[in-house]
């Protein structure tokens, strides 16, 4: 009896044959993860002249589906957002997109805009460092003289650990559970 709720929690802790094979296909650890995504944010934002303000980031885990086996899967998917706190006029987004293009050496894809009711997206996805995602995301709204900018970062292929081992993103956690609004006029960006 002892050996078989042995062999149970070992499989449902990820040591069973199909998490073994994922320990093998995992591309990153939780901290080579933490350590691109950083940098790509980090890059960006050193990118940008003249600075913005930022307010804090998290980390979300996006863990793979369950093996058909019903082991828990132990690879997943990171992505680290940090949001602008710069009031950034419409004018300027096109400046921040070309700048975005240029710090990345034109590895990026074009960007893809959309509608869904009186908002406008636009995104442009750029390869990061290593191998993660970089993604620049701005939202604006024809109620809004500002738009509100997002950065992001993901890696795929990850070792799973949850997001609360990542800590906290170089410019601190999110304070609340929402996304902050720009709130900080700059002479260049916000006019």
């Amino acid at each position: 009896m002892v050996v078989l709720a042995t062999g149970l929690g070992l499989f449902y802790d990820g040591y069973g044959p199909m998490a073994l094979k994922d320990r093998n296909t995992a591309q990153l650890s939780p901290g080579e993860a933490k350590a691109e995504l950083d940098g790509s944010l980090q890059t960006a934002m050193e990118a940008i002249v003249p600075p913005m303000a930022y307010s804090g980031g998290f980390y979300a885990v996006d863990r793979g589906p369950e093996h058909a086996d019903g082991e828990p899967s132990l690879l997943s998917g990171v992505r680290e957002v940090v949001s602008v706190r710069t009031k950034v006029s419409p004018a300027k987004v096109p400046v921040l997109l070309d700048r975005m293009k240029q710090v990345w050496g034109g590895q990026c894809r074009p960007e893809v805009s959309g509608e869904s009711g009186t908002k406008r997206y636009t995104d442009l996805d750029c390869s990061g460092h290593g191998d993660t995602l970089f993604t620049l995301s701005v939202v604006s709204s024809t109620t809004d003289s500002t738009v509100q900018v997002l950065m992001s970062a993901e890696a795929f292929m990850v070792r799973y650990q949850p997001g609360r081992d990542y800590g906290a993103p170089p410019v601190g956690e999110r304070p609340t559970g929402h996304e902050p609004v720009p709130d900080l006029d700059d002479p260049y960006w916000s006019h």
